[in-house]
């Protein structure tokens, strides 16, 4: 009996686990069953920047992971991806589509910051190496293309467990990556407006970053819309900025600075400044 497409797929992961082509014959398994335009692992740290692995991208599609746009998601802006987000506030793992976990305003939030990507649809698999390490793999549609079906994703929530097994193996077999660099980037996002906001303010303060709505937030919050929105005009006040997207982009600014000291408010750095 000929072995189908999916079982030959399969046997070539699983003899190259350890090896330098491992992850991609992981494309290659995938490719298989699914239909995607773009496969990139990552792996996060919650203290060092975030390292592309590997990445695979059809030829004219627009999925440019490269350049400018590359080292600003790959050195800060990764700190607001809700894949990196549900791996370090949540410690979640297994398999998720951007859609259902994505804060409900953050498609049109980070619009301008991520357009380049173009995405139709996005999922995930989200594999813990430790408490502080997590190997992310990222499968995309952009362009006209239709979103991922439910048949898609009942097959690779059904794939986590061996898919998780073969990269666990491959990462113990390869070692230790030397290449880690250490940033302070987590950090600078939990000590923004600690030392100018009261505490409810900071909380409110970073769901708006990530992308949540005032109602989204009052029900996270387990408070009123009408006291979220006192909440955001104090802080507004505060910062001298007069919307969610001018904090962001406050936010996203600072991350680009070409260093971000440690344990350091740097929301009340620039108060202080203006």
């Amino acid at each position: 009996m000929k072995l189908d497409k999916y079982s030959l797929a399969l046997i070539e992961l699983t003899q190259h686990v350890g090896t330098e082509h491992f992850y991609s014959k992981l494309k290659d398994f995938f490719k298989v069953t699914f239909d995607f335009d773009e496969l990139l692992i990552l792996q996060f740290h919650k203290s060092a920047d975030a390292q592309l692995l590997y990445r695979y991208g059809n030829d004219g599609k627009k999925n440019r992971l490269y350049g400018e746009e590359s080292w600003r998601y790959l050195t800060r802006l990764y700190v607001l991806d809700p894949f990196y987000r549900l791996f370090t506030d949540k410690g979640k793992e297994g398999f998720y589509s951007l859609d259902e976990i994505a804060p409900d305003e953050f498609s049109s939030s980070y619009s301008s910051y991520f357009n380049f990507l173009s995405l139709t649809d996005e999922v995930g698999y989200l594999f813990p190496i430790d408490k502080d390490n997590c190997l992310h793999l990222d499968i995309s549609r952009f362009g006209n293309t239709d979103k991922f079906s439910s048949t898609d994703k009942t097959k690779f929530k059904q794939l986590v467990t061996p898919i998780q097994n073969l990269c666990n193996s491959h990462l113990a077999m390869m070692g230790e990556n030397s290449e880690i660099t250490h940033s302070n980037v987590e950090n600078a996002l939990l000590n923004f407006g600690k030392d100018i906001l009261t505490k409810k303010e900071y909380q409110v303060c970073q769901l708006l970053l990530q992308g949540h709505s005032t109602k989204a937030i009052g029900t996270i919050m387990t408070i009123g819309y009408e006291t979220v929105k006192m909440h955001k005009k104090n802080i507004y006040s505060k910062t001298f900025l007069s919307s969610q997207s001018e904090l962001l982009a406050l936010f996203i600014d600072i991350l680009q600075s070409e260093s971000l000291e440690k344990n350091v408010d740097h929301l009340s750095i620039y108060v202080d400044e203006q």
